[in-house]
């Protein structure tokens, strides 16, 4: 009994340790643009989540231009694990990451990618993304 009793829990216990540091491991990324490199990786609490969030929420309209990638400034990737429900005019979609774009001189937006990663858009948002911008140590 005990022979087949500790393989099951050694397993249940791997499997638990797992997801809890897949978790923990959740990491914000800052990409420089004109460095074109990861300049700070901030571990995602629920903090820094609901802020991101909040800025996600605030979609207000699709992005115009067609080269949507600035030539300066900062973006910052935001993996939601587990995905966030958006259900407004534009988006009714669970989000799986978004990538909140501030061009130097120019109106922020973002990239959000659905579950599949399939048909990423570009949105602008209207909530101010200073207190974002605060808890990460991030200056524009």
């Amino acid at each position: 009994m005990m022979k087949k009793l500790f393989p099951l829990l050694f397993s249940m216990c791997l499997i638990f340790c797992q997801q809890t540091f897949a978790q923990t491991d959740v990491k914000i990324e800052v990409f420089d643009v004109a460095q074109s490199k990861v300049v700070k990786s901030i571990p995602l609490d629920e903090n820094k989540k609901n802020e991101a969030i909040r800025l996600v929420r605030s979609v207000e309209s699709l992005f115009p231009k067609i080269n949507a990638t600035p030539r300066s400034g900062i973006m910052v990737k935001v993996p939601f694990d587990p995905l966030v429900n958006i259900d407004n005019m534009l988006v009714q979609e669970p989000v799986k990451e978004v990538i909140f774009i501030f061009p130097e001189g120019e109106r922020p937006y973002m990239l959000l990618f659905n579950e599949q990663k399939k048909n990423p858009m570009f949105y602008y948002f209207k909530e101010n993304p200073t207190p974002f911008l605060e808890q990460l140590g991030v200056t524009l």
